[in-house]
């Protein structure tokens, strides 16, 4: 089982832009992925096609399973 965390971000152009981390620690909280996702904001990490990060819009873990047949 394969987990990611995926991260959404709102930008200056009003779109949304997304970044995925592979294998994100066990029990991660709101508080800690937030604020992370604050600095990145506050420090303009990252350039997008649609301006810089404005905003938190969401953050979720998505787990994946894969069934291997041959």
């Amino acid at each position: 089982m394969a987990k990611r965390l995926l991260m959404s971000f709102i930008t200056a152009q009003g779109g949304q832009s997304s970044l995925t981390l592979d294998a994100p620690k066990d029990g991660l909280t709101e508080t800690e992925v937030r604020t992370v996702m604050e600095a990145i904001i506050t420090n303009n990490i990252f350039n997008t096609s649609n301006g810089d990060l404005t905003g938190v819009k969401a953050a979720e873990i998505v787990t994946t399973t894969k069934e291997i047949l041959i």
